[in-house]
């Protein structure tokens, strides 16, 4: 499908062929209310418990909607995942390996992102910023997630939601849709939520990686002269050495509290790297700035501010060291090429569209009525602080259908061990 201003990438189909997992497409409209602008597909994966298959109905299946916006779900578990060795490539994350000891999990890209779901091209000078933000925002990915659910789950087989991060935004909008299908119960784990104060937000953020930048200097008292170092390495080779503020990505994510070792190996194997693999790791780690993700965020969770006026605020009022891994520098990046992109990025700036359409928070709560919910603040979390997360979740809780819990690990807890306990805690908790 091609709409004017929607410019998409072909998908290889060659994607569905697997031993292991079952995949498939599944078509929904890009627009319900408007028939006549077409369909798209939606790509998904069912993943098998750990030495069993996707076809073990004594497995439940665990919905996760991935973070971003802009991610897609093989940021999760890779495309390519070694099946034989059970285990992805070296260095990369595998966020389900607690999890499918005793699930199977069910993932799908959302719609617009690098993956089998409709991909945008975000090269394409004729994309238009407003669109994208209109057809491809949370209350699509909820309605799409629904589709892929009704596809593969079948009537009447109880299964779960988790929402992590992002996920947060669709996943209260599936909930807040009365008429789709139920989850036996939904985690939303260091999500992002509706009707939370961007500004204050943001800024709770800033004070919280500044925090882990400070902790990190006192486990690692030479951290100032690794960095400089690495950032000269960089530079020789051609690379900008601003972009190591990228790892800010590392910081506070671990596990049982011991994340600054992976951050400094992340160091060292930046110091013995090419200016070409440097900048392919960043980009598979997702450490440079996404057009896609920052079109996103606008609409979908900082309602009249655009992530460039939010960095600015935040560095106006919570100053970090030269040395210290800044995210606002990343997102000041956004587009910033002089050509079409930092226009684009600009008229955002200057008129944020208006945000996705989302349920009252009354409607949100009495939807809650009819399933079960958990809420997983993490400790150390540079994307989700937990104190302000705990703050935003409370007008959501519903006696006897909610409950808040504190995990280690950082902005992934619900994916580590710790979590995983949890989540099989309260599962056996709902019944």
């Amino acid at each position: 499908m091609t709409i004017t201003g929607l410019p998409m990438k072909t998908v290889d189909r060659g994607i569905l062929a697997h031993a292991h997992e079952r995949r498939g497409f599944v078509t929904v409209p890009l627009d319900p209310d408007d028939a006549a602008l077409g369909t798209l597909e939606v790509f998904w994966r069912l993943l098998p418990p750990h030495g069993g298959s996707v076809d073990d109905a004594d497995k439940p299946i665990v919905v996760v909607i991935n973070g971003g916006p802009g991610m897609p779900a093989s940021f999760y578990r890779p495309l390519d995942f070694d099946y034989e060795a059970d285990a992805p490539k070296p260095g990369v994350l595998d966020r389900f390996r607690f999890l499918l000891r005793d699930h199977r999990v069910l993932i799908a890209d959302q719609r617009g992102t690098d993956g089998g779901s409709a991909p945008l091209d975000m090269d394409d000078a004729t994309l238009e910023a407003r669109l994208v933000a209109r057809y491809f925002s949370s209350d699509a990915h909820a309605r799409d997630y629904a589709a892929v659910i009704d596809a593969v789950v079948p009537e009447g087989e109880p299964f779960y939601i988790i929402a992590q991060s992002y996920g947060g935004m669709p996943g209260m909008q599936y909930v807040g849709a009365r008429e789709l299908r139920r989850p036996r119960g939904i985690v939303f784990s260091s999500s992002a939520l509706p009707y939370e104060d961007a500004l204050g937000m943001n800024l709770d953020r800033r004070r919280e990686q500044l925090r882990l930048n400070l902790a990190l200097r006192d486990v690692v008292p030479d951290i100032e002269a690794r960095v400089a170092a690495v950032r000269a390495h960089m530079a020789a080779e051609g690379v900008d050495p601003g972009k190591l503020n990228g790892l800010y990505m590392f910081l506070g994510k671990g596990v049982d509290g011991e994340w600054e070792p992976g951050l400094v190996r992340r160091l060292d194997k930046i110091l013995g790297q090419t200016g070409a693999e440097i900048a392919h790791d960043m980009a598979e780690g997702q450490e440079e700035p996404s057009l896609l993700n920052y079109i996103l965020s606008c609409v979908n969770f900082t309602a009249g501010h655009t992530d460039r006026t939010l960095a600015l605020h935040a560095r106006e009022n919570v100053a970090l060291e030269p040395w210290m891994f800044d995210e606002t520098w990343v997102l000041l990046q956004t587009g910033q090429d002089g050509g079409w992109r930092q226009a684009l990025v600009a008229g955002l700036d200057a008129e944020p569209p208006e945000p996705t359409p989302m349920p009252s928070v009354e409607a949100l709560r009495d939807a809650l009525t009819t399933t079960q919910a958990l809420f997983t603040a993490a400790e150390g979390d540079a994307f989700v602080p937990a104190g302000a997360y705990r703050a935003s979740v409370e007008k959501f809780l519903v006696p006897g259908h909610t409950e808040v819990r504190t995990l280690p690990g950082g902005h992934n807890a619900i994916f580590l061990e710790k979590g995983y306990e949890a989540f099989l805690d309260w599962t056996a908790s709902i019944g």
